[in-house]
């Protein structure tokens, strides 16, 4: 949520489940601190427990096998050509360029491999946040990025566990960078809208983006923004403010289309919001924490985002799950809008660890495999 920096209620994504999973997560190939606060979480908390609904998982299943076959082609067809004779220089002293071997790297940035943590001095203070390199990465090629914003009165280390792109990351081999928010009275947040006595978080992360592609290998178009709840918020001020540096955007159980907002682009967005959230109201009205803030339904702020989006106002529902509908705009200029309504989900992430106090968490959609999906069909425009 965006704070005022009053008490928090029930707007975190804290519970004995999310803390235990970080007390207890740890993997074989990664090191285990005996500090239960550095032990490194889980890489399958979701995966045990996602079932994608049968009618919607056969289009899909019918979708990759036409996408495999259709790979297949290219190949053959590649290597038809391959076994063609090569075109001959016909002009004196013309000759064939051979790629060495021994070319220069694009980067040279090794990092250890798994979870750590990280501190960034920022204005002369620390903020820290976590880090996850999968084992893929050599610090030679430049890899995308996924910065993962918790909730009000959460932290980076649950967030990283609650959001889980971990066996995303391995497979496609991108970074994982989870900030940690301010401490307050009210709870541990992102300071958003100038609350006095913090530091502008906007600027922390602007920095910390600085210093990660200074330190690390990063593909500098293909840096992406999600996040819970608070973390929602600062996605959303992301994709309004900083449309220049992160590619595409992922707000989870709070969205937002801040008054004034011309990122002067279209804006690739996917959404995530249960129609029974008991924290932010679905349709919109005062939180049920963080100082009552007001926001926008969520609906109506997708709307906007899709007519930033140049899309048509006529959008479609599909069911793609008895319990997920999936929300799109036909006719966008340049950046997708979708919106995945979760009918009777809570203030939840889609098929992560179950918090009963913030409602019902399908298992119906996969929140992070869907938008790594996402995210790495878009990079920022040239």
């Amino acid at each position: 949520m965006v704070s005022n920096g009053a008490r928090a209620g029930s707007g975190n994504p804290a519970g004995a489940a999310l803390d235990d999973a970080v007390a207890a997560g740890r993997d074989d190939d990664e090191h285990a601190a005996s500090n239960a606060e550095a032990v490194t979480p889980p890489r399958n908390v979701r995966r045990d427990t996602c079932v994608m609904w049968e009618p919607y998982a056969l289009a899909v299943r019918v979708f990759r096998v036409g996408a495999v076959l259709l790979t297949f082609v290219a190949l053959v067809t590649a290597c038809s050509d391959s076994n063609r004779p090569a075109a001959t220089a016909s002009s004196p002293g013309a000759s064939t360029a051979v790629a060495s071997s021994s070319a220069a790297p694009e980067c040279a940035r090794p990092h250890t491999a798994g979870q750590s943590t990280q501190t960034l001095d920022f204005q002369g203070q620390p903020r820290t946040y976590e880090l996850y390199v999968p084992a893929a990465y050599d610090g030679t090629g430049n890899v995308p990025v996924v910065f993962d914003f918790h909730g009000y009165g959460s932290s980076a280390k649950q967030q990283i566990v609650y959001g889980n792109f971990k066996p995303e990351a391995d497979r496609d081999d991108f970074l994982i960078v989870a900030p940690d928010g301010q401490d307050s009275a009210g709870g541990r947040h992102f300071n958003l809208v100038g609350e006095p006595g913090l530091q502008n978080d906007l600027d922390m992360v602007s920095a910390l983006l600085d210093h990660l592609e200074a330190t690390l290998c990063v593909d500098a178009t293909r840096v992406y923004a999600t996040g819970m709840s608070d973390g929602g918020a600062m996605t959303s001020f992301l994709a309004c403010r900083q449309a220049d540096r992160f590619a595409a955007f992922g707000p989870v159980a709070v969205m937002l289309f801040l008054p004034g907002c011309n990122p002067g682009r279209p804006i690739p967005i996917t959404s995530f919001m249960g129609t029974a959230d008991p924290v932010v109201p679905f349709d919109g009205g005062p939180v049920h924490c963080c100082g009552g803030v007001a926001l926008g339904g969520a609906p109506d702020t997708m709307a906007k985002w899709a007519a930033h989006d140049g899309c048509d106002p006529n959008f479609t529902d599909e069911q793609v799950g008895t319990e997920v509908r999936k929300r799109t705009w036909p006719g966008c200029k340049g950046a997708e809008t979708t919106f995945y309504i979760i009918d009777g989900g809570g203030h939840t992430w889609p098929c992560s660890i179950d918090v009963g106090r913030l409602g019902h968490t399908t298992k119906q959609i996969d929140a992070s495999a869907t938008l790594w999906d996402f995210f790495k069909s878009h990079s920022l425009p040239s």
